[in-house]
């Protein structure tokens, strides 16, 4: 799935913007990293398998409209590593224990159609597999109350986002009888507005590595559309019932 090739030190440092200093400051050797990458390495048809099968269980959630999983690539392993070291210091991360502290490695997104199809959706995830942590909604700043009211209620931790960044996460367990507490997965649920405006978010702000002030803020105004888009789906889904309900009469 992966080459197991891997970059130089100076090769990986000068890609993602890093240096020696870096690694210093994060209190993690070069060493230490390519340990945790050759073990990764290991394990990676083992986590595409169960990729395979949580993507193909989520395709029957209802009101689910497509599924797509992606495995974390080792780059992006060893980078988010030092990222967390950075931010925690602390935080102790070895080959033994690293799937247990990044828990994105396998990452499933589900995409839905209109707001209100999120909680059956909530619902099937939570009856299939054990969390491994409280779910976490991702809102945009000024957030309608009542919408974050819906959130709590159901049991999520509630995360207001400047930039506009909409998404529910749940890090859920598999096989988890298996030593070490199993494999973890990442699961986003979000609806195909919010999914597109993720994607070119992504691509424009983190592929580019750029911090462009005219980028942010017509990123800040596609969120804003793409909110109004979900909005829209709403108004019209609730206005089909109400054409239902007068034609039954």
């Amino acid at each position: 799935m992966f080459g197991v090739k891997v970059m130089n030190k100076s090769e990986f440092l000068e890609k993602y913007r890093m240096s020696d200093a870096t690694l210093d400051k994060a209190g993690i050797y070069w060493e230490d990293l390519m340990s945790i990458y050759e073990s990764y390495v290991g394990t990676l048809s083992e986590l595409e398998y169960a990729a395979e099968y949580l993507s193909s269980a989520l395709m029957k959630a209802p009101r689910a409209h497509s599924v797509k999983f992606r495995i974390k690539e080792p780059e992006h392993l060893m980078e988010k590593i030092i990222r967390k070291k950075l931010h925690k210091p602390e935080l102790y991360v070895d080959k033994l224990n690293y799937s247990q502290k990044v828990t994105d490695l396998i990452g499933v997104r589900v995409i839905h159609l209109f707001k209100e199809d999120w909680d059956v959706i909530d619902d099937f995830i939570k009856s299939k597999w054990s969390l491994a942590e409280k779910p976490h909604a991702n809102v945009r700043t000024g957030e309608l109350k009542a919408n974050i009211d819906a959130f709590e209620n159901r049991g999520c931790e509630v995360i207001s986002h400047e930039l506009g960044y909409r998404s529910v996460h749940y890090v859920v367990r598999l096989d988890q009888g298996k030593p070490g507490g199993g494999i973890l997965a990442e699961i986003q649920v979000r609806t195909i507005f919010e999914e597109a405006w993720s994607e070119i978010d992504h691509q424009m702000r983190y592929s580019t590595h750029t911090d462009s002030p005219a980028i942010q803020d017509y990123l800040r105004i596609l969120s804003q559309l793409s909110c109004a888009a979900d909005d829209m789906g709403s108004f019209l889904l609730r206005y089909s019932y109400t054409l239902k309900n007068k034609s039954a009469e």
